[in-house]
């Protein structure tokens, strides 16, 4: 049985001294743990964010990857096709100025197997029963220009020649403490293009903490990245007069260094393309001003 007498019993001097060192580091522990908060409806504000979540505060090689999958789409329904495994690599310079990120960005893709996650070479296309040859996805390096509301005009990037690009940021919002970023990107042929028309509809949602944020010691932050997209037939696919389109969806992240990717990506690119990431920043370099 317990003495309560004894589990009870203060002295009138403890008392004291426990509610004055309460209420002298009860402030001080409110002001430990209050994170700053960016207010989004200022356009500074709004292009810290996108700097960080987007970009990079200063030069280095900035990683990110995807790992995901693409369906089918005929008359609203979804048919699972193929996988998709994507990594970019970039550079960035911030003009805090004049509100501006100038990028040169480099990527490698590739189309796998749905079930086995491996590198597909050949694809037997469910709707035409046909077996088609599939490509690798290499684009770049190309510049980029990002404005606090996006970027629009003629894409830079030499694979996407005369193609027109609309992009604009939506957000970022603040949801208790959790910031998210969504990028929507449209990249399509112009009128005049003598081949068949292709379109390409992004949508990427980007998450971060505002604490990280609005941490001086971080250079970039990314809890997390997903992409949907919707995308007329690839033209390996041979569809060409087929009714429908593509739906892509996949998730991934923002990397410090190469090791991050997914293992399998690492070891496809090594193998088909060792230039990538025997001297990254080399390769980045060789864009023209």
């Amino acid at each position: 049985m317990s003495n309560k007498s004894n589990t009870y019993k203060f002295s009138r001097r403890s008392m004291i001294f426990s509610a004055s060192a309460a209420s002298f580091l009860a402030p001080n522990i409110c002001v430990a743990s209050k994170t700053k908060v960016l207010d989004f409806s200022k356009q500074s504000d709004r292009f810290k964010a996108i700097v960080k979540m987007r970009a990079c505060t200063d030069e280095r090689v900035v990683y990110g990857g995807v790992k995901g999958l693409y369906y089918g789409v005929v008359d609203s329904q979804i048919t699972p096709l193929y996988g998709v495994l994507a990594g970019t690599m970039a550079q960035y310079k911030v003009n805090y100025d004049a509100q501006k990120i100038i990028g040169t960005t480099f990527e490698v893709a590739y189309f796998t197997d749905w079930k086995t996650g491996r590198l597909l070479e050949t694809f037997r296309n469910p709707y035409t029963d046909s077996v088609v040859e599939v490509p690798q996805t290499r684009m770049g390096p190309s510049k980029i220009t990002f404005s606090v509301e996006g970027r629009s005009g003629i894409s830079e990037n030499p694979e996407l020649k005369n193609f027109s690009i609309s992009h604009r940021f939506v957000g970022p919002r603040n949801e208790n403490g959790q910031v998210y970023l969504v990028t929507e990107s449209i990249v399509k042929t112009p009128e005049d293009f003598p081949g068949p028309p292709f379109k390409y509809n992004e949508v990427t949602t980007y998450k971060a903490h505002m604490r990280s944020i609005t941490d001086t010691s971080t250079v970039m932050v990314n809890d997390s990245t997903h992409f949907n997209a919707v995308v007329s037939w690839r033209p390996w696919l041979k569809m060409q007069g087929h009714p429908g389109h593509l739906f892509g969806t996949a998730s991934g992240g923002n990397y410090n260094k190469i090791s991050d990717f997914p293992s399998y990506y690492v070891e496809l690119t090594k193998f088909y393309h060792p230039d990538v990431f025997s001297d990254t920043e080399a390769l980045l370099s060789t864009v023209k001003e």
